[in-house]
């Protein structure tokens, strides 16, 4: 290859990797002529050992903390059973049959075991929500503290006062995806499907509708009480348990398309088509799914549906996963038996790794990336140039398939991409070893890159072939950080045997106007002098 084509592809490979790098690392703010810019690094989700977790507590009927006993009348605070720091209302474990079967009286021991059930139900609903981590734990065996990664990004957790380019409003709509998990998932009760029109039987052929008070505790349905925009809602279910119509309740997210699916059993598509049939000919055509007096899902209902599955539209991925996640719980045997108050405090706690985790975390890994191109260049002369530059690209790869895929970054996954980086070293180190090993043998340097890379190609290709099997496997299989670890494992497993054959090519490229090939990659050449 001649010089000229040389320099000319050289330039152009390091242009794209200066302009993607510092579209990856630049930020500085808007002026009044100039746009601000955030970068790409900035843009990225936090896990909580970065960036902290949101949390509430959530209290069941019938509990109140200290500071409301404090404030009730002294006749009234008798009433109350101490349970650590909070008080239950003995009348209310009384009404709600949280009794002794013998004696009659409160069982606040029934309650702390209702209580727990419910909190297991709620690992469950968070454990599928792929956290990189969480946590449900009851406390003072009366109400549930639950914690979630906050979801920020640094732009959101470093500058969370900002006015311009908004980290306030950044960190507003990053925490508001943990405040819609925390509300949405603790939805209690059952699933039902109701309307607010109440032209529709609701029990039987003379139209007397009868209504049931989900409020309290021993009800087999969930019927009434829930509203609408200030109206009530009424179930279309005429009684039965909407849970027997559905096998299961999913969502999925393709590009930007979010949509929930419901499954029918057998028995639930032909009571869908009908409770669709009078739907459609009703007022108001609409249809809620809720959970407890909670809406989750609407759509409106224009003809009768008879299909083996429903599937509605989300307006995004955060609101499908949560509707479908709640829904699901509720048919099985997930549903919340007791109702819990509604939370208006969401806290933030610093994160696990301190509060400059996140920064420090950044600048180790851009000082390892430095210190490996100073290594490369100085073992490999100009060819290690050329592999620092596409270890950099490489990062870069990480960096963007993070952002892209909205992974939340944890101290885990920065370790995976680390060693990924290590994989595309080792191997562009195992085809120089072998080059090496060839010019020693006397061989030209062209003879001896093009016998070591045919002679590596098995072993690399190999070693690149299991890891992505695993890391395929551990992206599908594995949940939360795990599941993160293997997809971007997946990324850079593939960005480092495409980056391989391009170091190939490189050296080939860079090399080819040089007139000491050895020198270039230092190496030398060893002859053999005849006796």
């Amino acid at each position: 290859m001649g010089k000229v084509k040389s320099v000319i592809i050289t330039v152009l490979l390091a242009l794209a990797i200066a302009v993607a790098a510092f579209f990856a690392v630049v930020s500085f703010p808007a002026t009044n002529k100039v746009k601000g810019l955030t970068s790409i690094a900035s843009n990225i989700h936090l896990g909580a050992d970065l960036s902290g977790y949101a949390y509430t507590t959530v209290y069941p009927e019938g509990v109140i903390t200290a500071e409301e006993y404090v404030n009730l009348q002294s006749d009234k605070q008798s009433g109350y059973i101490v349970a650590g720091g909070l008080y239950v209302e003995e009348q209310f474990l009384t009404d709600n049959g949280f009794v002794n079967g013998e004696s009659g009286e409160a069982d606040i021991n029934a309650f702390k075991k209702a209580v727990a059930d419910d909190a297991d139900s709620l690992n469950k609903r968070f454990g599928q929500k792929g956290y990189s981590s969480y946590s449900v734990a009851v406390e003072d065996g009366v109400s549930i503290k639950i914690s979630v990664p906050t979801n920020f990004t640094y732009n959101a957790y470093k500058y969370p006062g900002m006015t311009v380019d908004d980290g306030e409003k950044s960190r507003s709509t990053d925490l508001s995806v943990a405040q819609a998990a925390l509300s949405s998932l603790t939805a209690y009760g059952d699933l039902t499907l109701r309307t607010t029109d109440t032209s529709i039987s609701l029990t039987d052929s003379d139209n007397n509708a009868t209504t049931y008070d989900c409020t309290k505790r021993g009800k087999d349905k969930w019927v009434e009480i829930a509203q609408v925009d200030g109206k009530d809602t009424y179930s279309l279910a005429n009684g039965d348990r909407e849970s027997e119509y559905f096998k299961s309740i999913k969502s999925s997210t393709v590009g930007n398309v979010s949509r929930i699916t419901f499954n029918f059993t057998a028995e639930g598509r032909a009571k869908f088509k009908e409770l669709t049939t009078r739907a459609a000919s009703s007022t108001s055509k609409v249809i809620y799914f809720c959970v407890g007096d909670r809406v989750l899902v609407n759509f409106e209902c224009n003809a009768a549906i008879d299909e083996k599955s429903l599937v509605l539209s989300a307006n995004d991925k955060y609101t499908a996963e949560n509707a479908a996640i709640t829904m699901d719980s509720a048919i099985g045997e997930g549903a919340l038996s007791l109702i819990y108050k509604d939370y208006s405090n969401t806290y933030i706690t610093e994160a696990a790794g301190g509060k400059n985790a996140a920064l420090m975390t950044f600048i180790a890994s851009v000082l390892v990336l430095a210190g490996l191109c100073v290594l490369l260049t100085v073992k490999y002369k100009k060819l290690g140039a050329v592999v620092s530059l596409l270890s950099i690209a490489f990062a870069l790869v990480i960096l963007y398939a993070l952002f892209l895929l909205n992974i939340q970054v944890t101290f885990a996954v920065v370790l995976t991409a680390a060693v990924l980086l290590g994989l595309f070293v080792i191997s562009n180190a195992i085809a120089f070893a072998e080059t090496k090993r060839m010019t020693e043998s006397g061989r030209t340097m062209q003879a001896s890159v093009k016998e070591a890379y045919k002679k590596v190609l098995m072993t690399v290709s190999d070693i690149h072939i299991v890891l992505v099997i695993v890391a395929i496997l551990l992206a599908a299989v594995g949940v939360g950080e795990v599941a993160a670890c293997g997809l971007i494992s997946v990324i850079g497993v593939a960005a480092s045997y495409v980056l391989y054959w391009l170091t190939r090519f490189m050296w080939y490229v860079t090399s080819s106007p040089v007139k000491d090939k050895f020198g270039f990659a230092g190496l030398k050449r060893v002859v053999y002098e005849d006796d």
